[in-house]
């Protein structure tokens, strides 16, 4: 049934290509059963997604990178275990969901919407993918509205200090 091509041992259904995505776990796109979710964040949310995850990539985790601050020393030492791994291997992972007949989303926790500053390791391994293989790894359609986080009111009272 389904048809094969050899580019890197992507598959082909029917004549289309499987696409690769990726998303935050919160994107409302996701419920509609659509794409295969698949996680690459070091750990799984704990409230309901509306969604079944197909699995996880652990070689797409940044393990022992989550605390490091700096963008371009994250990006780098990221880049250095994709590197590592290579796009065969990874590649290999990716066709374990491709397989499923719908387009793979790899997901994580943040919603980079909100501007440069809040990065997230998943549109670093679409960079990172497109400069090994010259092909685009692009962001899942999310329109959701997007909160801007609310100045929290406090129950504290200031009193003069005299």
């Amino acid at each position: 049934m389904a048809k094969y091509y050899n580019k890197r041992k992507a598959l082909c259904f029917f004549g289309r290509i499987r696409m690769i995505y990726v998303s935050r776990y919160a994107n409302p796109e996701l419920r509609k059963g659509l794409y295969t979710p698949v996680r690459i964040s070091i750990g799984t949310p704990k409230w309901p997604l509306g969604y079944i995850l197909a699995g996880e990539i652990k070689e797409l985790m940044p393990f022992g990178l989550k605390d490091i601050g700096d963008i371009e020393e994250f990006k780098q030492r990221y880049f250095n275990r994709l590197d590592r791994y290579g796009v065969d291997l990874i590649q290999n992972r990716l066709d374990c969901f491709t397989q499923y007949g719908r387009d793979v989303v790899l997901l994580c926790y943040e919603d980079i919407r909100k501007g440069p500053a809040d990065w997230c390791h998943r549109t670093m391994f679409a960079e990172w993918w497109k400069l090994r293989t010259g092909e685009l790894i692009g962001e899942l359609k999310d329109e959701s509205k997007f909160k801007k986080a609310q100045p929290k009111e406090s129950n504290w009272v200031e009193l003069p200090l005299f």
